[in-house]
């Protein structure tokens, strides 16, 4: 293990960039060509942002950290950083106002305390929390406390979140999601590649359409924008300006598909429209139209008369039902 103290490795930089910066000033003096000098003028600025980069390096696992000061316990081999400090290892970066760093052998990890920031440059991401930790060498970092990850796409709060090893991000516990099209609460979600799987008493509502949707679980893929939404699925269409009755679905299984703007119900489908009740095994209902189809063995309830048929089509607008394929007596209640 190699560590160089702070003042230095300081001096070590600073003498190293003065060497630097006379030679370049030598040679930019003897040189007559411009386009030579500005060339080597910039040089000399990405070089000092280099050099100045950090203010102490681990060379055997590659990190680099910094702070306002900091303390090392060699016997425990522990970094204290106090102020201002910072960790990066490849593409992480981690600020923080304090920082302890474990670099023994058996022990590769680190803890952050108060406004912590993770920031992936790689996936152009960040999180904040009140508190985070690190297993640095394999790529584990957690951070909790009121948690919030951002990136291009959306922003999620939970009270804990967990990265692992840059490919999967989990989330616990009041989790909030949001990405343009979608408000999404949950108990958990797992964001691994592109998709997004969410967990326990999901409430998933379209932000341009106002419906609402809540189940067990769902997985939302995050390219295509298609969704499969299972266990006790129930959806609730929003109360349009004028309009009664909105549409209330319920079923085992969901899909939806988002270039179409298409749902497909699966499983004990039930159907409520005002005084209209729709059972069947099969429902599609086609938003941008405003109809819906159902399929299968299907009874529908009209007021006090039922109706049994192989298929309904309802226009939702106009309230207007055709059935048709085997449609059976109609019985009036009594």
């Amino acid at each position: 293990m190699h560590i160089i103290s702070v003042e230095y490795y300081f001096i070590i930089r600073v003498s190293l960039l003065n060497s630097f910066l006379k030679n370049i000033i030598h040679f930019s003096r003897s040189s007559r060509n411009t386009i030579f000098k500005l060339f080597l003028y910039v040089l000399i600025l990405y070089s000092t942002a280099c050099l100045l980069y950090a203010d102490a390096y681990l060379s055997e696992d590659r990190v680099y950290y910094g702070a306002d000061s900091y303390t090392i316990d060699y016997d425990r081999e522990i970094i204290y950083a106090n102020g201002n400090a910072f960790f990066n290892k490849e593409d992480r970066i981690v600020n923080a106002e304090k920082i302890e760093i474990y670099y023994s052998k058996t022990e590769k990890r680190a803890l952050f305390f108060n406004n912590v920031i993770i920031q992936n440059r790689a996936q152009k991401s960040r999180i904040h929390g009140n508190y985070a930790e690190a297993i640095y060498n394999e790529e584990i970092y957690t951070i909790q406390g009121d948690a919030v990850y951002i990136d291009e796409d959306r922003t999620i709060k939970a009270q804990r979140i967990e990265t692992l090893r840059g490919v999967d991000t989990v989330f616990y516990d009041d989790v909030e999601y949001t990405d343009g099209i979608y408000e999404i609460g949950s108990s958990k979600l797992h964001i691994t590649d592109d998709t997004a799987r969410f967990k326990t008493d999901v409430e998933a509502q379209n932000m341009e359409t106002g419906d609402i949707i809540y189940c067990d679980s769902f997985t939302y893929f995050l390219d295509s924008g298609n969704i499969i939404f299972q266990g006790d699925v129930l959806y609730f269409q929003k109360e349009k300006k004028g309009e009664k009755d909105p549409l209330i679905m319920k079923a085992e299984l969901l899909r939806y598909f988002h270039e179409n703007d298409i749902f497909l119900f699966l499983g004990d489908v039930l159907i409520l429209s005002g005084d209209l009740t729709i059972r069947t095994s099969i429902a599609r209902y086609l938003r941008d139209k405003g109809t819906l189809e159902a399929t299968g063995d299907i009874v529908v309830q009209d007021r006090e008369n039922f109706i049994y048929c192989n298929n309904v089509n309802y226009d939702i607008q106009t309230k207007k039902v055709v059935y048709f394929n085997f449609v059976r007596g109609v019985i009036s209640g009594q």
